[in-house]
């Protein structure tokens, strides 16, 4: 049994299929004089990022294993800081003008070799240096297609390995993929919201599942509470076969919700919306109850091809949403690739922090081709009027002058083509502490705002959320992070707008709650936790709500704001008999992640 952390509800009993690392393939090419400077950049850079990697493997394998088994980790970072190895290829580089991946190769190959034709530990120790040449060369020739499956999906199964991105889950035939059993990411990467929008449950930051598992092993995934069993035994099996049939039939019951407005018991109306990836998933929403799309992850359409998607084909993909949903609306927000979502069409480059790097709307600006070409194929698939355009990462005024600049420019360059446009709504993701402070400049420069929780808690805690090591400190109920909301909210009202929360935690119960008493207008999640959702706010009065997050509010720290709300609000949620699944997502404090795992330990022994 591994324990990780619970990434997207459900359960499944099925065979594995392994995600393994490819052969790196090393480009060779020389570079000019001028360009040696950022290779040798590029190369610290990916030496860093191993460095990381090879830092978390060792603290995993401390914890859950020996220390003297997490030793071997340890000589692995002594070996990548040898100044024999790195300032080797750093005069390969500066001297031969080789680039970072082949300069790397051929010092390591020689390292290798000399290893090798040694006697003792010395020749042992060959092994290290090739481990340690394959993990660096995912950095230095970087992209997804270094991961693929061992063998291919013939029946439909669970997947597990060390890594996977959205492009790659992306790219498997619907039904396939039953589950995730990863080894590293966190609750709030991308993959693992991909995993939830898809119904695919996933177990996250596993440590060394890969390690433990072969292909075709059966595996037992429990998404909800975050707990993989390799080859189980009968009475697990037919433990988890009751979970199945409880979970399904919780599922069922919440139909119920569907078409019941998401009013709270004194008459306060939230509007629920959907987030979706692709434009096949609009004919879905409607049937969990959704009142439209909260957010449309354009950056999809921009994924898994060998050329960037044209302004016809974007315009199809956008009019196919808005026309199938039309009146309800529909909000698209632009191009957000970067972070954990590489697109290698725009850029190749290895970030040494990429979430806080060259992404999202600051691409856009640079790359105005290409905003372009998208802005004007929003704007063709506008014409109905429920259209909604919203541009992520906006840290300053200049950046959300200059997007709406281009889109005047590209309502006047259609028109010239002799195309009616229609007036779109134009607003700003709230997702950086910057743009907190000066809220009340951009309120009065959109039509609306939306909150990405994800990247704001991220942002305002310092805390990487595809860290798995410091996940427990990734806490939406952070004082700093509710205040900064209450904050948004109140700058939106003063200027009439309305405001929405979009990241995952709209999808939480106690979360949900706390937003509708902070005065959030819309939430958008999900589309099969609108209903839950929905059960949620119509079993509440909002003045209450209003006065529990008011008190909330004067709070100091995370874990006094948790147990006050479990307190307020956790009998309530139990009684509506909410599904195991959504509960199991509370908000990272690890005591109560240590509850879930007693609890369920103790349930699959009994």
């Amino acid at each position: 049994m591994l324990i990780g952390q619970a990434a997207s509800p459900g359960y499944v009993i099925a065979k594995t299929k392994l995600i393994v690392r490819q052969k790196v393939v090393v480009s060779q090419y020389k570079i000019s004089r001028e360009g040696t400077a950022n290779q040798i950049d590029f190369f610290r850079k990916g030496i860093m990022q191993v460095k990381k990697e090879i830092s978390n493997l060792r603290d995993v394998t401390l914890q859950t294993v020996s220390k003297k088994d997490s030793e071997i980790f340890d000589s692995h970072l002594m070996i990548l800081q040898d100044p024999l190895l790195i300032d080797g290829v750093i005069s390969l580089i500066r001297d031969e003008r080789w680039n970072a991946g082949y300069a790397f190769h051929l010092k390591m190959q020689s390292l290798i070799e000399n290893f090798e034709n040694s006697e003792g530990i010395l020749k042992e120790r060959a092994q290290d240096l090739k481990d340690i040449y394959n993990r660096t060369l995912l950095y230095l020739n970087s992209s997804e297609s270094d991961f693929a499956l061992q063998e291919e999906i013939e029946e439909a199964s669970v997947l597990a390995g060390f890594s996977i991105g959205p492009n790659m889950l992306m790219n498997f035939e619907k039904g396939k993929v039953l589950g995730l059993a990863i080894d590293s990411g966190s609750v709030t990467s991308h993959v693992s919201i991909l995993a939830r929008s898809m119904q695919i449950p996933a177990v996250m930051g596993l440590g060394n599942l890969s390690e433990s598992v072969k292909s075709n092993d059966l595996l037992i995934l429990d998404g909800t509470n975050g707990i993989v069993i390799i080859n189980p035994d009968e009475n697990d099996i037919n433990k988890y076969k009751k979970q199945i049939e409880v979970f399904q039939n919780q599922k069922l019951e919440l139909f119920t919700m569907r078409d019941l407005e998401p009013i709270t018991m004194d008459g306060k109306y939230i509007r629920l919306n959907a987030n979706i990836e692709r434009y096949e998933e609009a004919s879905e929403i409607t049937s969990f109850g959704a009142s439209g799309v909260g957010l449309y992850r354009s950056e999809f359409l921009y994924f898994g091809r060998n050329a960037l998607p044209t302004r016809k084909e974007q315009a199809e993909a956008y009019s196919k949403v808005v026309n199938q949903l039309d009146p309800l609306p529909v909000t698209i927000r632009t191009l957000d690739a970067g972070g954990d979502k590489m697109l290698s069409l725009v850029s190749a480059e290895v970030e040494s922090n990429p979430f806080m790097g060259w992404r999202s709307i600051r691409l856009c600006l640079d790359r105005k081709d290409i905003f372009r070409e998208q802005m004007k194929a929003l704007i063709e698939a506008g014409s109905r009027g429920n259209l909604k355009i919203m541009f992520p990462m906006i840290s300053s005024i200049g950046e959300l002058e200059k997007a709406k600049e281009i889109y005047e420019e590209c309502c006047t360059e259609l028109k010239a083509e002799g195309h009616s446009i229609t007036k779109i709504e134009l607003g700003a993701m709230i997702e950086i502490p910057s743009a907190v402070i000066i809220i009340e400049e951009i309120a009065k420069r959109v039509d609306f705002l939306s909150i990405g929780t994800n990247d704001l808690i991220q942002f305002t805690l310092a805390v990487d959320r595809s860290n798995g090591k410091i996940a427990s400190l990734y806490e939406p109920h952070h004082p700093a992070v509710l205040r900064s909301i209450k904050s948004v909210v109140e700058a939106a009202h003063k200027e009439g707008i309305s405001v929405s929360v979009c990241g995952e935690m709209a999808a939480d119960p106690l979360s949900t709650l706390l937003l509708v008493g902070l005065g959030v207008d819309e939430l958008s999640m999900s589309s099969w936790c609108i209903m839950e959702c929905k059960k949620i706010i119509r079993s509440v009065n909002y003045d209450e709500a209003r006065a529990i997050s008011t008190e909330v509010l004067g709070f100091s720290d995370a874990s006094s704001i948790n147990s006050f709300l479990k307190k307020k609000y956790s009998q309530k949620i139990k009684s509506l008999g909410i599904s195991s699944f959504i509960t199991a997502q509370d908000f990272s404090s690890r005591d109560r992640a240590l509850i879930k795992i007693d609890d369920e330990i103790q349930r699959i022994g009994s």
